[in-house]
């Protein structure tokens, strides 16, 4: 399950993350009134900003119009599947892995 289908039950707002890439750095204030910068890298000049979820398209269209930005991603938080099962399957899978490959280590020491 993701975070926003958890979400979905509470009377909590779903937020969707965009990945704004700028012209410049110094233009990342400008964005503060589509919603909340959690984080900005100077070095390869993009914000992610949290957006309401029902306000997704039209940011989107609003922000590309800008002519301080250079493309807009969503980010993939919905897709994370943060089900224990499905967890516990992949740390199984690694760990049979590793084993495999410690035995073969072994058998060329050998």
């Amino acid at each position: 399950m993701s975070v926003n289908q958890d979400l979905a039950n509470t009377q909590l707002t779903s937020r969707q993350g965009l990945i704004v890439y700028l012209n410049s750095i110094s233009n990342q204030y400008k964005l503060r009134r589509f919603g909340d910068i959690v984080y900005s890298s100077n070095k390869l000049r993009y914000c992610i900003l949290y957006v309401n979820q029902n306000d997704v398209e039209k940011i989107i269209t609003i922000l590309e119009a800008q002519d301080f930005v250079n493309c807009i991603e969503k980010t993939m938080a919905d897709n994370i599947n943060l089900d224990s099962r499905h967890i516990e399957q992949q740390i199984s899978e690694m760990a049979k892995t590793a084993g495999e490959e410690l035995e073969k280590n072994k058998d060329m020491e050998n």
